[in-house]
């Protein structure tokens, strides 16, 4: 992408707005590597780039979209006048309107990586399959490396509307990740992930991604039930995860306007222990989600939701924000040039602590430490409720004495939040239902459902 883009969305705009309706253009330039491997062979390798624009117009309240991959000059006409005709005809919603343009800050967000465009399609596989024989080699009860998957994107996007915003950036994402599968003497058969992510290629380490999977895996080989008790639990990043990924959803301005939020109507109040703090940061550096501004020219923002237990905001874009007469936080996300904005979290984290993993657990009598799940009765944001079935780690007087396996665990958000009692120092920021990051963590009273007494 050059400036030729930004300069071509605002010359959209200009014409689309010459009858007087709001217009907003945006356009984007993507290219995509999805590789996956099998058995040291190549069973999927798929490449894709697309080039796109799309215009949003905004009349009374009225809103039309369009787009098109056609930048010829009468597809671009044609593309903003279909806008201009859905406006026509859409229900009016007083709330819809672009942002008032505001400051986007110049500090370098460190998510381009220069050199990811040049790397060649060999590296990339090699990277994968260094990442599956890491797992396969570190045990040799680890029998199978399945969904073992690169994926990367290198991302453009220009945008400018009819109030006076004109922006552009890049950024860079590559991941890898699989599940390592792994068989005990009696048959039995486990599974865990391993995972890295970066705005950097180089960033990713092949042996750590590959030597999780297996290490989690053959870890909790031949795990029996303990009996069913209320007691700590320990998370894994990979189970605190999918926990964080329903508290966003619980803390978006939509879910409460929509009052599909447990947390509802206890803005000030505190919901959870003091260890829980929890950002939404659109500005972290060498963030998955980062970006100057979001998807409608907002300035992306460090939002505190959460501090130290206390419930002090919700995430917000501009339609929600209107709605509630306050400011938007710059969580406007957009899926591409074929999308409408909305709202959903940009780096959405538990602030970390400063006890390590190995602390955290030496700090338990006796407890569970998690390691692997299975969604079960399921974790829902709107009602509270939280059970998973689980696999990990049996700990006793501060140390880890077996494997444990065929158990639930189970809470309700509001039990969580409250009974958190030790963070770990080891953030981890995950492509998980966006982009969540989660320390290791210490719950207490927390059902551990096995066998009967």
């Amino acid at each position: 992408m050059t400036n030729s883009d930004l300069q071509l969305a605002q010359e959209i705009v200009r014409q689309a707005s010459a009858s007087g309706v709001e217009a907003e253009a945006i356009i984007t330039q993507d290219s995509e590597t999805q590789i996956k491997v099998s058995r040291g062979e190549v069973e999927q390798l798929a490449q894709s780039t697309s080039r796109g624009l799309g215009v949003r117009i905004i009349d009374g309240g009225r809103t039309g979209y369009a787009y098109t991959s056609d930048f010829s000059p009468a597809s671009i006409e044609q593309t903003w006048k279909t806008a201009l005709e859905l406006a026509q005809v859409a229900t009016p919603d007083e709330f819809r309107r672009l942002p008032d343009p505001r400051p986007i800050p110049d500090d370098d967000l460190e998510i381009w990586d220069a050199q990811m465009p040049h790397v060649p399609t060999a590296d990339k596989i090699d990277l994968l399959k260094r990442v599956e024989r890491a797992a396969l080699d570190y045990d040799p009860r680890l029998i199978l490396a399945d969904f073992c998957n690169y994926g990367d994107a290198i991302s453009h996007m220009a945008l400018a509307n009819s109030r006076g915003f004109a922006g552009a950036f890049q950024r860079t994402v590559a991941f890898a990740y699989l599940m390592g599968i792994a068989r005990g003497e009696d048959g039995g058969m486990v599974n865990a992930f391993g995972m890295g992510a970066s705005n950097f290629f180089h960033d990713l380490d092949a042996e750590a991604i590959g030597r999780e999977a297996g290490s989690k895996a053959v870890s909790i080989l031949g795990g029996k039930p303990v009996e069913t008790q209320v007691g700590t639990v320990i998370l894994d990043h990979f189970v605190g995860a999918q926990i964080l990924e329903a508290l966003a959803a619980a803390l978006s301005a939509e879910a409460w306007q929509k009052k599909r939020s447990f947390l509802m109507e206890r803005m000030g109040q505190q919901v959870g222990s003091d260890m829980v703090t929890l950002m939404d940061n659109g500005r972290l550096k060498r963030g998955l989600a980062s970006a100057p501004f979001d998807g409608e020219g907002v300035p992306t923002s460090a939002t505190k939701l959460i501090d130290e237990g206390v419930l002090q905001n919700l995430v917000y874009d501009s339609y929600a924000a209107g709605k509630a007469g306050v400011q938007s936080t710059g969580n406007a996300q957009r899926a591409g040039h074929r999308s409408l904005p909305g709202l959903g979290p940009s780096n959405f984290y538990m602030q970390p602590g400063h006890l390590s993993r190995e602390e955290i657990i030496a700090g338990v009598d006796k407890g569970l430490y998690v390691i692997s799940v299975m969604q079960t009765g399921g974790i829902d944001p709107i009602t509270g409720d939280c059970s998973m079935g689980a696999n990990g780690l049996w700990i006793e007087n501060g140390k880890i004495v077996g494997a444990v396996g065929g158990v639930t665990i189970a809470t309700t958000l509001d039990g969580f939040m409250s009974n958190v009692t030790a963070v770990g120092n080891d953030l981890r920021m995950m492509p998980v239902g966006g982009v969540i990051g989660v320390p290791t963590l210490r719950v207490d009273n927390v059902t551990i459902g096995g066998t009967k007494g």
